[in-house]
């Protein structure tokens, strides 16, 4: 089973915490979601987290183990994902990877209802709780 992190990538701001947004060009499936990305070979969950959410984003901060976990089936095999909250610092301003096209910084309910995978929407609950 390959091993995955989904992260949420939160930052302060009035009224309250605001929620980063990566928009997926059509090649990848296009939509907004949180950052993901499998583990190399030997990686924990946590450092695979705050690996990827640099690698796509250029932010670093607090990792949050949000002790959620699911599994599913792809095409390349089973994989188990694991959830985490990044901290990000208030202004913080992503630098994109070449896997996104677009961001946005959005309140939690705006999140909510941009996500469609039940998994994505109950991690980013358990984000906004943590934060």
């Amino acid at each position: 089973m390959r091993l995955k992190a989904l992260v949420w990538i939160l930052r302060p701001g009035p009224p309250g915490p605001s929620v980063l947004l990566l928009e997926r060009p059509p090649r990848r499936g296009g939509g907004e979601h949180p950052v993901t990305g499998k583990a190399e070979p030997g990686e924990s969950a946590a450092a695979c987290a705050a690996r990827e959410a640099f690698e796509e984003t250029g932010l670093r901060g607090e990792v949050v183990d949000l002790q959620f976990a699911h599994q599913y089936q792809r095409k390349k095999g089973p994989f188990e994902e694991h959830a985490f909250l990044l901290r990000a610092a208030p202004g913080a301003t992503p630098s994109l990877s070449d896997e996104h096209v677009g961001y946005r910084w959005v309140t939690p309910q705006e999140a909510r209802a941009a996500v469609s995978w039940p998994a994505q929407a109950r991690a980013l609950d358990l984000a906004v709780q943590a934060f």
